[in-house]
């Protein structure tokens, strides 16, 4: 390995690391990438008291704990949870010669932000970066390598370093499915009203002035607030613009999910301010931009006390240190009072072979996973196409093991040979999830998926959060253990359906909480009686 001009080096390799393009193989190398294509690069630096962080997340969101919502901003946090001593020193040193030309280092200084040129990059991780085309999408290229070393004297400083060898699995991020048919006025199928009605909502609206809520958004999909007006017009729903945008929204160019995600978190989150986090694509795609986007919130010292995100990806794709970190900031939203919810994915429980095939982040133990559901209240079923399951990433969370094994004992489980069943289970409860109305450049279009159930279910938690603040709590943070206590009482329990998927069985809905609807879906006139 070279070293630039005039520059003295004492790289030596200490650890390698591949990727398995096994499971990247609709990618196609096309040539060695340009040697001043710029690339974006994260490190993600070894933190000190993670241990105290796990410790203070459940602490502060467990109900029965003295230390239940004794809340921390992200500030105090920061001062906690730090990265190892010494160690940004020696990482930016290194980059800087090699003349790195942006460095950025986050609160805590946990991550360590850069844009390199592809010839610097070949040098410090002795490797080739090459452009890759992918198969399905040949509009997306990226630039990667397959295996790369970190030079051994910040070895020990790093986890990983994120935007190298992570090729995207590019197959849709978000699951919007569109019936690609107006709809007629008088048939407009799931509506603000319809949910508002089947979950017992009424007319409640927010009124605490601190209470907020927002939408992540990646990908191009942005929202034209034009087509935002026009839907709460139509539908009587409370005036409520966009509050915030951060990062840019192309009102040019509206995707069919962030204008579902505005349109419904705003329609149930009635008079709560709104956020909407849109975080560029840029060359890397996929995993690098969710870790941005959350980053960038757990930076900012008033970020909405509910985020609604509505992508995710296959569990076994996403390399495990770097879900551990994501995992990090997750409990840092959590000990700061936020709550974050994701979708579940819209695939059934998956299937390769005779496995199950979990989603993630909606598998992870620190976040709240919204399943989908089909019909009407009175014979609300768990829609097919339905995300849940089992996690072959993650152990049971405490908070859970009671509910899931009431499932396991209860007749309804598959063969044991699908699924782990000492995995973290999802979803956590469930919504509508198909037939949902939604203006769309003038017409109104039809659309399903979990994408449906998560800004909806974000909004219901953003008004269970008006109800707390106006009795002078705290807000929910993370919701979890709450739920599971309540065990049931709230919901309207779904004992119908499954989500099969191809020659796999899925798993079948029943009394109380299940892998397909989770605890069912929320009975918001009760819920505001018991948070």
């Amino acid at each position: 390995m070279g070293c630039p001009p005039l520059a003295t080096c004492t790289f030596f390799i200490l650890l390698t690391f591949h990727s398995s393009l096994s499971l990247h193989s609709n990618w196609l190398r096309v040539s060695n990438a340009d040697r001043d294509q710029t690339i974006r690069l994260i490190f993600a630096v070894k933190l000190t008291n993670t241990d105290w962080l796990e410790e203070r997340f459940w602490a502060v969101s467990n109900p029965n704990s003295p230390e239940y919502g004794h809340f921390m901003t992200f500030e105090e946090i920061a001062r906690k949870v730090r990265a190892k001593p010494g160690a940004t020193s020696r990482i930016t040193t290194a980059l800087g010669r090699y003349n790195v030309p942006f460095i950025d280092v986050t609160s805590g200084e946990n991550y360590i932000l850069t844009r390199i040129k592809c010839a610097s990059a070949n040098q410090i991780f002795n490797t080739t970066f090459a452009s890759y085309v992918n198969k399905d999408f040949p509009e997306i290229i990226v630039h990667k390598a397959t295996s790369y070393t970190i030079p051994e004297e910040i070895a020990d400083d790093v986890d990983f370093v994120l935007g190298i060898d992570n090729f995207p699995a590019v197959s849709p991020h978000y699951a919007t499915k569109v019936r690609r048919k107006p709809l007629l006025p008088d048939n407009l199928g799931t509506t603000p009203s319809t949910i508002l009605e089947s979950y017992n909502i009424s007319s409640y609206e927010s009124s605490s002035p601190g209470n907020s809520q927002a939408v992540a958004a990646f990908l191009n999909q942005y929202f034209k607030p034009s087509d935002l007006a026009r839907f709460q017009s139509h539908f009587k729903v409370p005036t409520n613009p966009i509050d915030k945008i951060v990062g840019e929204n192309n009102d040019r160019r509206p995707g069919l999910e962030s204008s579902l995600d505005v349109q419904y978190i705003t329609a149930i989150g009635r008079k709560v301010a709104t956020w909407f986090v849109y975080t560029p694509s840029l060359v890397n795609h996929g995993q690098e931009d969710f870790l941005t986007w959350i980053i960038g919130q757990t930076n900012t010292t008033n970020s909405p006390w509910v985020h609604s995100v509505s992508y995710g990806d296959i569990e076994k794709s996403i390399p495990d240190s770097f879900k551990d970190r994501v995992n990090n900031e997750f409990m840092k939203f959590g000990v700061s009072g936020r709550t974050v919810v994701f979708a579940s994915g819209d695939g059934g429980a998956g299937c390769h072979g005779e496995k199950f095939v979990p989603n993630w982040p909606a598998s992870s133990p620190y976040v709240t996973s919204v399943g989908g559901t089909t019909g009407h209240i009175a014979k609300e079923k768990a829609w097919t196409d339905g995300g849940g399951g089992f996690s072959n990433s993650f152990t049971m969370p405490d908070y859970q093991k009671e509910a899931v094994e009431n499932y396991l004992k209860s007749g309804k489980a598959p063969p044991a040979q699908y699924f782990n069943k000492t995995g973290r289970a999802y979803p956590d409860l469930s919504a509508f999830a198909t037939n949902f109305a939604i203006e769309y450049d003038n017409t109104f279009l039809s659309v399903d998926g979990t994408s449906c159930a998560a800004p909806t279910v974000a909004g219901i938690l953003s008004l269970l959060n008006d109800v707390r603040m106006k009795q002078g709590k705290k807000t929910l943070g993370f919701v979890n253990p709450l739920l599971y206590q309540l065990a049931g009482k709230g919901f309207h329990d779904v004992t119908e359906g499954s989500n099969g998927n191809g020659l796999c069985p899925g798993f079948k809905a029943t009394q109380g909480w299940d892998p397909t609807s989770g605890w069912g879906s929320p009975n918001f006139g009760i819920l505001k009686g018991l948070v």
